[in-house]
């Protein structure tokens, strides 16, 4: 009778059904408040409402009814983690791994964790134990092929990925991950040929046609990156990404002015965008148009204060008035395109030196946008 309500509930739980959960473990508390398991399972109800201090609570009795309960420790992790207690919850997470070193969720946790504050040395040291104790644990060897691709090795990410399609070969996601691995390392045809298996797995997911467009675009068939760029925007409308790099991809070949009316088509608030700038000054000058060209250069300097006081010679040049004449007009464009291309250069190097610069820009949008 007691095991088939404990059931029931994690039954619910697992079907997202908080208050059938809550009805039944608090059922079983009110006969006997030492069910551990119970106070575990209202625990995870009061998880699901975003009530992470009650939470806690019953956590916490149920680890003082027993306290060599994993599940009890894990999900006090995960709730300390919610609540932006990192080194509490990497303590527990590390008491739930050690209670139960099968346990993969955890080690998962943990090593995201650790790399979201920075310590990926370490988080690779987590997934990598990980793997050792559960070596056929497909999302461990996936966190620890990216782990290995964001450190720099591509060989050992690459051996890891495909680890993964040998234990799994109907995991679309790691013949994705492994094709933007060779994507980063301008190995196209490899790229094409595993994202074209990532799409037939998952024909649903716009990054998979927008990544297998861009191995297309780099192996130089165009036409066939426009139909995916194009797929991967039916899927995800409002793509601004997919409907740039179809409009490249067509002025590729030739299509210029179709590329411009594509992106003419975009929202005028989509339009502004230095994103939609830059491709629309590139298009032009493949035209021969420079004086367009540098007009749309301008306006993606002009409307990026961020990029102004991060590069001020670019702003400076973008703030100059374009000069008269045909060789001036097509000189200032070309110097222009010529410093948004550096500046970008520099910004990924930046970025490949100091991957926690990505991060702190995010953090820093979002308490923009809430403040």
């Amino acid at each position: 009778m007691l095991r088939g309500q404990i059931q029931a509930g994690l039954a619910a739980l697992q079907q997202g059904d908080a208050e059938t959960a809550r009805s039944v473990f608090t059922a079983l508390l009110e006969a006997n408040p030492r069910i551990a398991i119970a106070h575990v399972g209202l625990g995870r109800v009061f998880m699901i409402e975003g009530e992470y201090h009650k939470a806690l609570e019953h956590f916490d009795v149920a680890l003082s009814i027993k306290p060599d309960l994993a599940p009890a420790v894990l999900f006090s992790a995960e709730a300390r983690e919610h609540l932006g207690e990192t080194d509490a919850a990497l303590v527990e997470y590390e008491e739930a791994v050690a209670l139960d070193p099968s346990m993969g969720f955890a080690y998962l946790k943990m090593a995201r964790l650790l790399k979201d504050s920075g310590r990926e040395g370490e988080a690779m040291t987590v997934l990598r134990d990980a793997a050792a104790r559960s070596p056929q644990d497909v999302g461990v060897r996936i966190m620890l092929a990216k782990a290995h691709g964001d450190a720099g090795d591509a060989a050992r990410a690459e051996a890891e990925y495909k680890r993964v399609i040998d234990l799994k070969p109907d995991l679309w996601l790691a013949h994705y991950q492994l094709g933007l691995l060779h994507l980063k390392a301008k190995r196209f045809a490899e790229a094409r040929s595993v994202l074209t298996d990532a799409a037939l797995l998952a024909p649903d997911k716009p990054a998979v046609q927008q990544a297998l467009g861009e191995a297309m675009a780099g192996l130089g068939q165009h036409a066939e990156a426009v139909q995916s760029y194009d797929e991967a925007g039916r899927l995800k409308p409002g793509n601004l990404r997919a409907a740039v790099k179809s409009a490249r991809a067509r002025s590729a070949m030739g299509q210029h002015r179709e590329a411009l009316d594509q992106l003419m088509t975009l929202g005028r608030v989509a339009r502004r965008s230095g994103l939609v700038q830059k491709a629309m000054g590139d298009i032009y000058r493949d035209m021969g148009r420079p004086d367009e060209a540098a007009a749309c250069y301008r306006a993606l300097v002009l409307n990026a204060p961020e990029l102004r006081n991060t590069a001020p010679d670019l702003a400076a040049l973008a703030d100059q008035e374009p000069p008269e004449g045909a060789e001036a007009v097509e000189a200032y464009a070309a110097a222009l395109a010529e410093a948004l291309a550096a500046h970008a250069g520099t910004l990924a190097e930046k970025v490949r030196g100091n991957p926690s610069l990505v991060r702190d820009w995010i953090a820093s949008r979002r308490d923009r946008a809430s403040g």
